[in-house]
């Protein structure tokens, strides 16, 4: 723990994709001593799964903030909410104090960690930081599966459900296998443009990944037409013709 007269470190916990089995022993360690916690969640509700995941393991005198990360394609509002954020976190790393900032999954895959961080480093380049990193929701998605990620000599692309969806055709043909994350918006926009792949490609679904509602479906296609969850994401094998 940091001394009075020297200032704190940062930690940024990855916590899993929401099973708290996949916690790591090192997130345990460093969530059992930091002062302050803070965790990030929309400014429309006090939710956060992350907290969830981590809450058997924080000591009762903890100080949990919540950060408000706006749900906004707004740029303008985006850097004044990160700025703020930063601002909040090197306020208690001055006084002395040591603080966790948790997320789902891992902090440095698509997390709103990756944002805190490159703003406090711009704001204060001698802030001490460390980040642990977490197990990711296409990782424990290949396990529920029991399916290998990749093998031997092949690739593997991840990518945004949220980008150019007109990008997919393109991105699956550089890669043997691809996740594609954060597909709840688009999905039946991303499952039109796999079905125009030259090659049939399998496809599976994971939804709520490690979550008492956890759906596994061997055949993401089927999915089509139905309101999907936030956390579901869509593992693509392939050719498939190649390997039946």
């Amino acid at each position: 723990m940091s001394q009075d007269n020297q200032r704190g470190t940062l930690y940024g916990l990855g916590v899993g994709p929401g099973d708290p089995g996949l916690l790591t022993l090192k997130a345990v360690e460093v969530l059992k001593r930091v002062p302050v916690l803070f965790a990030a969640g929309s400014s429309k509700n006090e939710y956060s799964l992350a907290f969830n995941v981590v809450a058997a393991h924080l000591p009762a005198s903890v100080e949990v903030r919540k950060l408000d990360f706006p749900m906004t394609h707004d740029q303008a509002s985006l850097d004044a909410a990160w700025r703020a954020n930063a601002l909040a976190v090197k306020a208690v790393l001055d006084s002395g104090r040591d603080a966790a900032f948790i997320t789902i999954g891992d902090p440095l895959t698509y997390s709103t960690y990756g944002y805190l961080l490159q703003t406090l480093k711009a704001i204060d380049p001698a802030a001490k930081v460390e980040t642990v990193p977490g197990v990711t929701a296409y990782q424990a998605a290949a396990a529920r599966l029991n399916l290998p990620l990749v093998e031997s000599r092949e690739s593997l692309m991840v990518v945004s459900g949220v980008s150019d969806l007109n990008d997919i055709p393109a991105l699956a043909a550089c890669g043997d296998n691809l996740v594609i994350m954060k597909t709840y918006k688009n999905f039946d926009q991303i499952i039109d443009k796999l079905d125009e792949l030259p090659v049939r490609r399998k496809t599976y679904c994971v939804s709520q990944c490690g979550l008492p509602d956890e759906r596994v479906v061997m055949d993401a296609t089927t999915l089509k037409g139905q309101k999907m969850p936030y956390l579901s994401l869509i593992l693509v094998k392939g050719p498939a013709e190649a390997k039946e």
